[in-house]
């Protein structure tokens, strides 16, 4: 599998690296296609996204939970599915929290209702549970996050690729993340605030990682307080296996 970085930022865009997305392409077949999934749909992804497919290329996309930040380009996505010379032939699997739809459908208006399902196939997220996309085998569970919210798990030909989504440290997420050959983990605080917590520092994702027993880890979505250097430095305290720092462009062989 090959995973493509189109942005990181928390809780908003900045220059040169828009909010979270992530493509994640599987090996190419005898014919040179690629089964090709669209993983967060944060703002300003949309566009990073077609630096590496055209979208009658897109098998599915995978939302990890409902905040701007990571699903926002539904809405642009959305038209371009509809309107552009190479939208798919038919509606793209949307794997996604519960009344994604719904959301879509108030920005966009009472004229969506019955446009949305022609454009996005909800399969809503609840539970554990999986799915088949093309040669990847899906697999998510419920993190915590403060509203309902998803960790990944994408698997091919015996290699195994985990994502966070954005999540504290729980037990879940170290099930999901179990022996991942690339665990991409958030990094969204520099400091735990007081009360429950909802995201990982540097420290709690090397942790993660290592309780999960995963090969190699990506650091993403870092506070804004947060050089690459001093996320990799403190996570690498706790975790002893390689450790990358997600910037927009970057790839990983999984």
């Amino acid at each position: 599998m090959l995973l493509t970085v189109l942005g990181t930022a928390t809780p908003y865009p900045r220059p040169d690296d828009p909010c979270s997305g992530y493509l994640l392409q599987g090996e190419p077949a005898v014919d040179g296609g690629r089964t090709t999934v669209w993983i967060d749909a944060g703002t300003g992804t949309f566009a990073e996204l077609q630096r590496h497919i055209t979208l009658d290329q897109l098998d599915a996309v995978v939302i990890s939970h409902r905040h701007a930040d990571h699903s926002a380009d539904l809405l642009v996505a959305y038209y371009a599915l509809r309107f552009s010379e190479h939208r798919p032939g038919g509606p793209i699997p949307l794997i996604a929290p519960e009344g994604m739809l719904e959301r879509l459908a108030a920005y966009l208006g009472p004229n969506s209702v019955d446009e949305l399902p022609r454009v996005f196939e909800h399969r809503p997220m609840s539970g554990f549970a999986d799915a088949t996309i093309g040669s990847l085998s899906l697999s998510w569970g419920p993190v915590q996050h403060g509203v309902p919210a998803f960790g990944l798990t994408v698997e091919e030909g015996g290699r195994r690729f985990a994502y966070s989504g954005d999540s504290a440290p729980c037990l879940s997420l170290e099930e999901i993340g179990e022996r991942a050959d690339l665990f991409l983990v958030e990094a969204g605080y520099d400091r735990v605030p007081d009360g429950v917590p909802a995201h990982h520092t540097p420290e709690d994702a090397g942790r993660t990682a290592t309780t999960a027993g995963a090969a190699r880890l990506v650091l993403t979505h870092r506070a804004e307080t947060l050089t690459g250097d001093e996320a990799r430095a403190r996570a690498s305290a706790h975790f002893d296996g390689d450790i990358d720092v997600a910037v927009p462009g970057l790839a990983l062989q999984v």
